[in-house]
């Protein structure tokens, strides 16, 4: 049976059944009587009106002269893979409302209708009947389809997992250094932080900042102050699957835009959108259409196609991920099957101040008040207090926010909440809080609003308290201002960018400071970037500057520059240039400056980027003006990290997030690339530290086998790198050397063994035997790491042999056996 022959056996048998069904459904005189049954029309198209065949049961419908059908329904040249009953009868296909209803086909008559339709009768609807396949083929309007809208595009997705195996302990040192040596003064001041991962759930860490002073004071007496300030001292507790983390110690609370975040020490429990990256929490963009054929939809967004998708006739509604931040313009391309395209525009806006309908952002924290931070390493305040907030989508156009805050003498409460206004109105938010502390009760109130494209941008705030509001960090001697106002406007033109922001803000008993400023930007068409910009402050009548720059990068790394400033106090002009050193494989960077003008100078600085560390050293030189002497000083700066892990310290560039440890078993010098960027070669001991890798997420780690001797095995050359937040991993690359044998197989004759013949490796232990290769042309074979003196099985279609290995010589790579009989 061939595969064009199972439709037309399948249709034949169905057909079979329809007759044999047919008859049985027949009244008895009727047989008896020797009844034609009615003639079946061949393939032919039936149309229009609307009748019901009875209003009996349908069970009941069929007359001796009525035909059962079991049909494959096609609908608008799209296969529903789906048989349905019919009824033929008086030549006319019939079909009860209820089959109609479940081929998504609107029946425009009675609801309660229980008998049979002709299919002719139904306006707009065309039937064609193929009796030899068994099939109908209707065709409609769109607007008679009665389908769910069929939902394709975006789904969120899995957390990528982390594989055990690739969990380590470790301990991880860095350090910050910065010295400067001038005229008559030194200083020495150091950043360090200390972190222990893979011991037990979770990480700790401390950090801590160390300073030394020394040199001659005003009053000729020397100076010689150090001290050491411990800055946090944290343990937190990831849990990706419920985005959920939990921090004891040193850490910053929650707080929502119209709140402030406070250091403090304690408990914090949140949630934590970072542990699964790949989950999108702004609200989808969704677009809805209709396809009267098996059609091709294309969605674009700013010109930009972000999906394809295959639909079938009715409706359908396609998600995508929120490509933009603001207002676009969305594209739906609709082709039919025969090539037809129609085009579907939308406006839309995206926003990440908005939440997903029903997702959720809150944080919970309990403790004491942090004070004098950086200054002091256990100030804290006496009175426990604790800090909530919280966001919640209630709709993909509105996201609701609380914030409360309480301690010994305090209570503040507020909520607030984010609108999408239209379909590309701008985002509009707005709170309002209160607080009673020491008998008396204040208020704040905020608003703001914020529409951007990428040809204009405008934003608007305002915030209010009066003289009584408090929160938590103000009783720390953090005042907040009265009143602050915000005004931004950019666009985009032929001429550059034009920018213009105001700013204002009180404190009680100050007076208002209001600051205005205007910039503009342009890419020169003969290579180069201009910036410009005027400040001013509107309440001093001599307060403002103005500032003009020019760049241009000469290649990837190297640029050059040229600035001039003119305010109250200074004016000069600067050049310089410069190169940074290679972020992934490292090198040089330099650094020469020179001014003029008022605080003329010159500085020079050369860094080093390696795979243990970066260090800088420069020195600069400012020649006094306006009653300032002039000064020289010298500064070096060296940054890295030393790392305990698998048994072994390693010196290697500042980790602040998450690392892997790429082994390749020993294996020097082989290339080892991050997202496709080559960022290394392992040592001597084939070890490769990789650092700047996102934390939960797929970081492709691979290796370039091209690179590796010709007798080296590899077991795999990519692999996914993801590791816990603060933490390193190990990224194995397992690979071996092997020994490669070559032999001619030749039988008792001294003809070669047959092409294609199977060898097989005899189990020392009489087990079943192990396939290796075959026979190739001259009854050659090729083994990889054979045992020694290996017994082999040779099987072809007309005879079997077997053959004994010589002891393999372990010093070559390469072995060439010449010819071994098989007996």
């Amino acid at each position: 049976m061939t595969p064009q022959n199972k439709p037309c056996r399948f249709s034949l048998l169905s057909a079979s059944v329809s007759v044999v069904l047919a008859a049985l459904s027949m009244p008895a005189a009727a047989i008896e009587a020797g009844a034609a049954p009615a003639a079946r029309p061949a393939g032919g198209i039936l149309t229009t009106g609307l009748s019901l065949a009875s209003s009996g049961d349908e069970t009941g419908l069929l007359t001796s002269q009525a035909q059962e059908l079991y049909l494959e329904v096609v609908l608008n040249q799209s296969a529903t893979g789906r048989l349905a009953r019919f009824v033929m009868e008086e030549g006319q296909l019939r079909a009860s409302v209820g089959t109609l209803r479940e081929l998504g086909i609107k029946w425009p008559g009675s609801a309660s209708a229980a008998g049979l339709v002709a299919l002719r009768d139904i306006p707009g609807l065309q039937a064609d009947y193929d009796a030899a396949r068994q099939r109908i083929s209707l065709s409609l309007p769109l607007a008679m389809l009665d389908r769910a809208p069929v939902r394709f595009g975006f789904s969120q997705p899995d957390a990528p997992r982390i594989d055990p195996a690739t969990r380590a302990p470790g301990l991880i040192l860095n350090y910050d250094w910065y010295g400067q040596r001038g005229d008559g003064y030194g200083s020495l001041s150091g950043w360090n932080e200390l972190r222990l991962f893979g011991v037990g759930p979770g990480t700790w860490s401390n950090t801590m900042n160390s300073r030394l002073v020394y040199g001659q004071g005003l009053d000729g007496e020397s100076i010689y102050r150090h001290e050491n300030v411990r800055l946090d001292t944290s343990w937190q507790l990831d849990l990706p699957d419920r985005m959920l983390s939990v921090s004891v110690g040193d850490a910053v609370s929650g707080a929502v835009s119209w709140s402030r975040a406070t250091r403090f020490g304690g408990v914090r429990v949140s949630r934590n959108f970072s542990l699964q990256p790949y989950r999108v929490t702004a609200p989808l963009a969704s677009f809805t259409g209709e396809a009267a054929l098996p059609s091709t939809v294309d969605l674009l967004i700013n010109g930009l196609r972000q999906s394809s998708q295959q639909v079938q006739p009715g409706q359908f509604q396609i998600d995508s991920v929120p490509a933009l931040n603001g207002a676009g313009h969305a594209q739906l391309v609709i082709t039919d099957l025969n090539g037809r395209s129609q085009l579907v525009n939308f406006s839309l806006y995206g926003s990440p101040e908005l939440l997903q309908a029903g997702l959720s952002d809150w944080s919970v924290d309990m403790g004491v008040v942090r004070q004098e931070y950086g200054n002091q390493s256990f100030a804290y305040a006496d009175d426990p207090m604790a800090i909530a907030s919280g966001r919640y989508g209630l709709s993909d156009r509105t996201t609701l926010e609380a914030h409360a805050e309480t301690t010994r003498g305090l209570q503040l409460g507020g909520i607030g909440g984010v609108w999408l206004l239209g379909s590309r109105g701008g985002v509009f938010s707005g709170a309002i809080a209160g607080s009673s502390h020491a008998g008396n009760s204040g208020l704040q109130g905020s608003a703001s609003y914020q529409w951007s494209s990428p040809a204009f941008n405008l934003f608007l705030g305002s915030t209010r308290r009066d003289a009584e509001f408090r929160d938590v960090a103000s009783l720390e001697n953090s005042v907040l201002p009265r009143g602050t106002d915000q005004a931004f406007l950019g666009f985009n033109s032929w001429l550059g960018q034009w920018g213009t922001s105001y700013v204002s803000q009180q404190y009680a008993s100050e007076e208002r400071t209001r600051f205005l400023s205007l910039s503009w930007s342009r890419q020169l068409p003969v290579g180069g970037n201009l910036n410009f910009s005027v400040n001013r402050d509107l309440g001093r009548r001599d307060g403002y500057s103005a500032y003009l720059s020019w760049s241009m990068p000469l290649d990837r790394y190297t640029s050059v520059s040229a600035s001039g400033r003119h305010s109250r106090n200074a004016r000069n002009v600067s050049a310089e240039v410069s190169r940074a050193a290679p972020a992934d494989l490292g090198g040089w960077g330099w650094r020469a400056q020179s001014t003029l003008g008022d605080n003329a100078g010159a500085q020079a600085q050369i860094s080093q980027l390696g795979r243990y560390g970066q260090w800088l050293a420069g020195a600069d030189h400012w020649r006094g003006s306006k009653g300032l002497d002039s000064s020289t000083s010298i500064y070096a700066n060296a940054n890295g990290g030393l790392v305990l892990m698998g048994g072994h310290a390693y010196a290697m560039r500042r980790v602040d997030d998450s690392f892997a440890l790429v082994s390749t078993h020993g294996v020097a010098n082989v290339p080892v690339k991050l997202e496709n960027r080559l960022v290394g070669h392992t040592d001597d001991n084939g070890l490769l530290f990789i650092n700047r890798l996102n934390a939960w997420q797929r970081n492709q780690l691979s290796i370039d086998p091209m690179q590796l001797p010709a007798d080296m095995l590899v077991e795999r050359t990519t692999l996914d790198a993801v590791p816990q937040s603060r933490s390193g991993m190990l990224a194995d690359f397992a690979m071996r050397r092997i020994v490669s044998v070559q032999a001619s197989l030749r039988d008792d004759a001294g003809e070669p063994v047959a092409a294609g013949s199977e060898v097989f490796l005899l189990a020392a232990d009489g087990g079943a035997p192990v396939p290796l290769t075959f026979v190739g042309h001259d009854g050659a074979i090729y083994l990889q790491d054979p045992p020694g003196n290996a017994r082999l099985q040779v099987k072809s279609r007309s005879r079997s042999c077997s053959a004994t290995l010589p002891a393999v010589p372990g010093s070559s790579s390469r072995v060439d056996l010449g010819e071994l009989t098989c007996r």
